[in-house]
């Protein structure tokens, strides 16, 4: 990577990506106990957490549009300004529905965000450095998610839940300027020519490809379920079964981020080296079997252990599922690839909350944990026998020309 790339990944990518990822975690902690004290339904509760989930499922459908219209650079500061606008609001929501509806525009801004971020790294990194480079992003968002939960934890005990939405605000604003003044509004990367607009494209792409999108997009789904799943199991059978404190769960999130942030070089390295494939499988058999401990947790120490193995074993798979859509992505309808990735995607978040509502409402939330467990173990099922090895493909792509030649 030559240094004026790598200056420019710095300021206008890498930094406000871990500003924007401290500010969402600034909520881990606080949002399952807010969710408890507005109402005492596991349901509820499980539909309050999917709301940002929901929103970027909807917030995908418009993304390719924008990033065609205002280019990656345009797109990203309105992604921003959706996301950050509402916090100041729910600082002030008392009522459940009404913060169900200010967090749907969080996560719609937040989807249009991503995926201008995803189109931009996706043409700029290299594919023999592509691994590594997106890995440093699940760093960077690792890296939040370590901060953010101690200075949640530190500012909802010290001042008040709510405050939290504030911190947030604070801290996702500063990425705005990085935005704005070093990074150049790239528009070549967005399908602008009349023949990538026509209707039919996707459906084409639909068409070409439906075999491989099944079992990916079922296996991201899967993915989106672990992940999001035992960031709303931990606090929210820390704060039910064990009844520990704000503070103390922001610590244990924490805790565990500490053990994700540190092994998402080893992901990159595996990635680039022997395939996507040998950093999937085994993170997400892990990451299903942790969550499935905490089944047996007695204490806050034993749960802080777990944490730490599942936070391990997610670093593993860092940056795994944004390099596996770039490589995947045909170079003609990008972005309507990477629309309909994050869209299964964030289905699985909305997902991840709502089958733990529902389940824990229904029955205990420990049959929540076997829900979510299971999706790990499903998740590298369906990556070890059913999706394509794309680095290898991708290197058949240089030699012939063609992504996607034996998917259609």
């Amino acid at each position: 990577m030559d240094k004026q790339l790598r200056n420019r990944l710095i300021f206008a990518f890498y930094i406000p990506s871990a500003l924007i990822s401290v500010a969402w975690a600034v909520l881990h902690p606080i949002l399952p106990v807010y969710a408890s004290t507005l109402t005492d339904a596991f349901f509820l509760v499980g539909v309050m957490l999917s709301a940002t989930s929901l929103g970027r499922v909807v917030g995908s459908i418009p993304a390719s549009w924008l990033l065609s219209r205002f280019g990656v650079k345009g797109t990203m500061l309105i992604g921003i300004w959706l996301t950050l606008i509402p916090m100041l609001f729910l600082f002030f929501a008392r009522q459940l529905w009404l913060t169900i509806g200010l967090l749907f525009i969080v996560g719609m801004g937040f989807s249009i965000y991503a995926i201008a971020r995803h189109a931009y790294i996706s043409v700029v990194i290299p594919l023999q450095i592509r691994g590594r480079a997106i890995s440093v992003l699940g760093g960077v968002f690792r890296l939040g998610n370590f901060i953010g939960p101690i200075i949640g934890g530190w500012v909802g005990g010290t001042f008040g839940l709510p405050v939290a939405f504030i911190a947030f605000f604070v801290i996702g604003s500063v990425s705005i300027g990085f935005v704005a003044f070093c990074m150049e509004n790239v528009t070549h990367i967005t399908d602008d020519s009349p023949k990538k607009r026509k209707r039919g494209a996707f459906r084409a792409m639909l068409r070409d490809n439906y075999r491989l999108i099944t079992a990916a997009g079922l296996g991201v789904l899967f993915v989106m379920l672990t992940r999001e799943g035992w960031r709303v199991l931990i606090p929210l059978y820390a704060d039910t079964a064990l009844g520990l404190d704000v503070q103390t769960i922001g610590a244990i999130m924490s805790f565990g981020a500490a053990f994700d942030m540190l092994f998402f070089w080893v992901a990159g390295i595996v990635m680039d080296r022997f395939g996507r494939k040998w950093a999937i499988v085994p993170s997400f058999l892990m990451q299903g079997v942790g969550i499935g401990l905490i089944l047996f947790v007695p204490n806050m120490m034993v749960l802080a252990i777990i944490a730490a193995f599942i936070g391990f074993a997610n670093g593993l798979s860092s940056g795994t599922m944004m390099t596996t859509a770039a490589d995947l992505a045909p170079e003609a309808t990008r972005n309507q690839f990477l629309s309909l990735w994050h869209f299964i995607g964030d289905m699985g978040g909305v997902s991840a909350p709502l089958i733990i509502g529902v389940v824990a409402q229904a029955f205990v939330i420990q049959f929540s944990v076997l829900s979510i467990a299971g999706a790990g173990l499903g998740a590298a099922m369906l990556f070890a026998l059913f999706v394509p090895e794309t680095l290898k493909r991708n290197k058949q792509k240089r030699d012939s020309g063609s992504l996607l030649a034996d998917n259609g």
